[in-house]
């Protein structure tokens, strides 16, 4: 079976919900869609891809990512965040995918991208493309007999429809700046700005130091639950809710206000922060907590060049990495990094005869990890896929842990 893979024009959404709407069996205004070709809108930031047959009559399947500004190690690079793939239902198992996320990975290349990020339906799947495991998150759930009491020397107030959410943007800058893969945003949230959170019933209070300074901010809905009425402040597909804050005081405030303010109306309170903290001496009595890590999310290095010259090591040294990559292939071979203190790194691709200087091989999906600080060179040891060659103990100048997390969905 024939598939040619090509970006879909703004007139082809159309085309493009339809194979969603079949996929993910959610409900389409079919005619509406079909119509809306005739005004299309066109968004800069998405980039639409589908497989075609050779005449193009079928679109077996499809997929969009989204573009990013993001952080790393101190520089800002960009970063695809892959979304709705999508096959239909009589084309599935016939690879269709596969030349979906080829095409698209080399698409983000040539576009400039430096890293791509995914939420699978399956780990073992999508790393066949390259992708590995990241986006480590706690995911609490707190009954409010246990949350912390003490007195507010900070405050509370509501945001309602129609007010500027412009604190909570500064609070998530401060937040997400030391974050690998974290994005830059111009607005906190372009979406909540259109909803009616009052309808959805999702409702927004922002916390102040007793200096009137935002320093954290919890976005919510009620969800009833067999285990009790839970304060749900996750960050979903379904509602994008969440809970920030910018230091311990900031949290145990928040915290102490939920209790004091809500204790009747709820039995729990649920929300995720990134694993990078530990919020377990701050959480009152811990014996009904619960606190689950999951990986929420992959990513994935596009261009190698690009990362290991903005990456930054510690101290002086020189590595020779050699990179598996079948899909971006200007990625495969060898790549030798020098690097010094107050220095910008310097990086070139050696000639494959000089295989023999290698240091480490490193398959696409464990480099991703190790380089965005996911992965340290501790974890090494348990990534069958390495070859370590020489170096062995020097390998944390350059894989360290660092935080990482992406709050986007997509």
């Amino acid at each position: 079976m024939k598939q040619i893979p090509r970006l879909l024009t703004p007139e082809e959404n159309f085309r493009f919900q339809l194979v969603q709407a079949v996929a993910f069996e959610v409900p389409i205004d079919y005619e509406k869609e079909k119509n809306s070709h005739e005004d299309p809108v066109v968004n800069e930031n998405c980039r639409k891809i589908g497989v075609f047959s050779e005449d193009e009559s079928v679109m077996y399947g499809c997929l969009l990512y989204n573009k990013y500004r993001c952080h790393f190690d101190g520089g800002e690079m960009l970063l695809g965040g892959v979304g709705g793939v999508a096959t239909l239902p009589e084309y599935r198992r016939n690879g269709i995918i596969r030349t979906c996320m080829n095409f698209t990975l080399r698409d983000m290349y040539e576009q400039g991208y430096a890293f791509s990020f995914l939420y699978p339906f399956s780990m073992q799947y999508y790393r066949k493309f390259g992708y590995e495991a990241g986006n480590a998150i706690y995911r609490w759930t707190i009954p409010f007999a246990e949350l912390p009491k003490r007195n507010i020397e900070g405050s509370v107030t509501q945001i309602f429809p129609g007010e500027s959410l412009e604190p909570l943007l500064e609070i998530y800058e401060k937040f997400y700046e030391g974050y690998n893969l974290s994005s830059i945003r111009e607005k906190y949230s372009e979406q909540m700005e259109k909803e009616d959170l009052m309808k959805q019933k999702r409702y927004v209070f922002l916390y102040r130091d007793r200096s009137g300074v935002p320093r954290g901010f919890f976005i919510y809905h009620k969800n009833r639950t067999a285990d009790g009425v839970i304060m749900d402040c996750m960050t979903t597909f379904a509602a994008r809710n969440d809970f920030l804050f910018l230091d311990a005081n900031a949290f145990t405030e928040m915290l102490s206000f939920i209790k004091s303010a809500f204790g009747s109306y709820y039995d729990k309170i649920q929300f995720t922060t990134p694993a990078s903290i530990s919020l377990t001496s701050l959480v009152g009595e811990n014996n009904e907590a619960k606190c689950e890590k999951i990986c929420d999310g992959m990513s994935r290095v596009i261009n190698v060049h690009k990362v290991l010259e903005m990456c930054r090591c510690k101290g002086t040294g020189q590595f020779y990495i050699e990179i598996i990559d079948d899909i971006l292939t200007e990625n495969q071979g060898i790549w030798k990094i020098s690097f010094s203190e107050g220095q910008h790194n310097q990086v070139e691709k050696v000639a494959p005869d000089t295989k023999e200087k290698a240091d480490i091989l490193l398959p696409i999906n464990e480099f991703s990890a190790l380089i965005c600080g996911e992965k340290s060179a501790e974890d090494i040891c348990w990534m069958p896929n390495v070859k370590v060659r020489c170096k062995e103990d020097e390998f944390g100048k350059i894989f360290y842990n660092k935080k990482c997390f992406i709050a986007e969905l997509f």
